[in-house]
């Protein structure tokens, strides 16, 4: 879950920012705190300080997001403490000496709480907090986990063209490669030097051992030719338009593509199918069940958001 991504554990705030950043209900989250918040998020997108200035539009967006994060953070921790929802001491010191035990000493440990926008009695608060809001969703997946049959039978049915498997092929295929002859007419050359080994296939000889002796495509000579099963989309458009015209044992004319001359047989078709609901009703329950259970969740949070009052005070459109 997104909004418990970043924990202060990880935040490496840059330099002293004073004053709040945004006040949710009747709480506020300090600039300090959410500088570090963002910074570590912004890091998680592989975006750097010094980022460039077309990346700006991309840095706001960031700041923007981790700000919903934090407030969302924040209102899910409210909603666990008015639910009574208590973390276990041992498990919030379990957290904070891992911190802990990163630095030298205590000094070391000290001025990353307080660059964090911390005091070693709120980080350990901040800790409490963050696990009594996980229990807090936890509970909240844990109501939608059930999936009886009647919604998991109107997911299969509504989502039918998802669960069809693509009409798949097989070919070998041998490719002479474009490159230079020294002729008049390069391409007529190669051309050329594919009409023997077509007429060889075609008189019967084996296929697959004269993709391993002439082709150039070394992913799959030494398979003699083989491609293995593939859908539409995945080849070059001339190549896929002749394999899926094909019909099995039938070879090709030769095939122009921007890699050279290619010569096919079709191996093996694989139709579309729609996979049976027996067939794949464990796993489609496992889905539904993780769709429901990020829905409730998120519905709980916006359910949260709307009833807020929530104050930004820090502009969002900064460079870092």
């Amino acid at each position: 879950m997104a909004l418990l991504l970043v924990s202060a554990a990880g935040l490496h705030a840059q330099g002293i920012y004073p004053g709040d950043a945004v006040r949710v209900n009747d709480e506020t989250v300090s600039n300090q705190r959410f500088q570090g918040f963002y910074t570590e998020y912004r890091n998680t997108k592989g975006v750097a300080v010094g980022a460039r200035g077309d990346q700006l539009e991309l840095l706001k967006q960031l700041r923007r997001e981790a700000m919903d994060l934090i407030i969302e953070q924040t209102l899910v921790g409210q909603a666990a403490e008015e639910a009574g929802i208590e973390a276990d001491p041992a498990e919030v010191e379990k957290q904070v000496e891992e911190l802990r035990s990163v630095f030298d000493n205590d000094d070391g440990f000290r001025m990353k709480l307080q660059d964090d926008g911390f005091t070693e009695e709120s980080y350990r608060h901040h800790i409490a907090r963050m696990i009594s809001a996980k229990i807090y969703l936890d509970r909240i997946r844990a109501d939608a986990w059930d999936v009886s049959d009647v919604e998991l039978e109107r997911y299969y049915e509504d989502n039918e063209s998802r669960l069809t498997l693509p009409e798949r092929v097989r070919v070998r295929h041998i490719l002479l490669t474009w490159k230079p002859l020294g002729t008049q007419d390069d391409r007529a050359a190669i051309h050329k030097q594919m009409e023997p080994i077509l007429e060889r296939v075609r008189n019967g000889e084996d296929f697959a051992k004269l993709a391993t002796q002439f082709s150039d495509d070394y992913a799959t000579k030494n398979s003699g030719g083989d491609t293995g099963l593939f859908t539409r989309g995945t080849m070059v458009p001339a190549f896929e338009d002749v394999a899926f015209a094909l019909e099995p044992g039938e070879i090709s004319d030769p095939v122009e593509t921007v890699f050279g001359v290619h010569i096919l047989r079709l191996e093996e078709r694989s139709e579309s199918r729609l996979l049976p609901l027996d067939e794949v009703r464990e796993q489609l329950r496992e889905h539904v069940r993780e769709e429901k259970m990020e829905i409730a969740v998120q519905e709980k949070i916006d359910e949260l958001r709307t009833a807020a009052d929530i104050e930004i005070l820090i502009p969002l459109a900064s460079r870092n």
